[in-house]
């Protein structure tokens, strides 16, 4: 007996649904552990670090799972993982020379706005719940985002400092927003790599994150050694392969769900990785949890819901 059409989309969703949601818990984690080796150490030696650790994972993957790439499929990986290392060098240098309560929201939204725009041109209509989901998983990305207050802002930017970033004279920095521009474009780096890496073909396997990965060690790895002359710390560089590591397992969810279901939900529920990390930031290292973003992760929690029942 054939299976019902409804059904199998149903459970397709609802398996993306799940994919993308291990995939934001997954990048959050990793953006926590990256964030304990940039204290540590040089934050661009944290990316180049991280991305060849999860440089060696995927590669792993990618011989344990079968996959026959086309160059479309390593063209398209390529390109997701320039963008993906063109946001990160944005998103720390802005981190380091603007406020940060404005630069992560901003460049979270972003990542999440682009594979929805994408999504809707390509065709793609969900449903009135799902697009409730989507609606509200927006504003809950700004408030889990948001510094807690203005003095943990500013103490978070100072442990931000006490590690070396790409610096700007700061009446650059000043002018117009400058951090708060580099944020945006950031979020619509990281939302072009989700975009880009959803384009490619089912039985390319995990090579096109490979692809990535490889992409963005040359290029992080090129910026970091015209920029920064620091020498790497041992337990820096520990954490900085913890969270590649992590990284690219998320990266391994977000395309096998981009596989099951939407673009334009699974852009949304994977661009809530700010939640794990705030989470693990209350739990390990004790920070405070501010209301709003008490409200923010409950309001992501509804969002998921209504995008699994749309």
């Amino acid at each position: 007996m054939d299976a019902d059409p409804a059904a199998v989309w149903n459970a397709a969703r609802s398996m993306a649904v799940l994919l993308a949601a291990l995939s934001a818990a997954t990048f959050g984690i990793g953006d926590f552990f990256g964030g304990l080796s940039a204290r540590r150490m040089a934050a661009l030696l944290t990316t180049v670090a991280a991305q060849a650790a999860g440089l060696g994972l995927v590669l792993a993957s990618c011989l344990a799972i079968s996959g026959s790439p086309t160059g479309r499929d390593l063209l398209f990986g390529a390109l997701a993982g320039v963008a993906g290392a063109v946001g990160l060098v944005l998103f720390y240098w802005a981190m380091g020379q603007g406020p940060m309560s404005v630069v992560a929201p901003v460049s979270a939204v972003m990542s999440a706005l682009v594979p929805v725009v994408a999504g809707v041109a390509a065709g793609e209509r969900p449903g009135v719940l799902s697009t409730a989901g989507i609606l509200l998983g927006l504003p809950a990305i700004v408030l889990i985002s948001r510094e807690p207050t203005p003095v943990e802002a500013a103490v978070s930017e100072r442990a931000v400092e006490a590690s070396v970033h790409l610096r700007a004279p700061k009446r650059l920095a000043a002018r117009g927003g400058l951090p708060v521009v580099a944020g945006t474009l950031a979020g619509v780096a990281f939302g072009g790599f989700f975009t880009l890496i959803s384009h490619t073909g089912e039985g390319s396997g995990m090579w096109p994150i490979a692809a990535a990965r490889a992409a963005a060690v040359v290029l992080a790895g090129f910026v970091a050694l015209t920029a920064l002359p620091a020498r790497p710390a041992p337990r820096g560089l520990a954490f900085a392969a913890l969270a590649g590591c992590l990284d690219a397992t998320g990266n391994a969810f977000y395309l096998l769900a981009t596989r099951q279901g939407l673009l334009t939900l699974v852009g949304v529920v994977g661009a809530m990785y700010p939640a794990s990390t705030v989470v693990l930031a209350r739990a390990v290292l004790r920070e405070r949890l501010a209301p709003h973003q008490a409200v923010g992760l409950a309001i992501a929690a509804g969002a998921v819901a209504l995008i699994a029942l749309g």
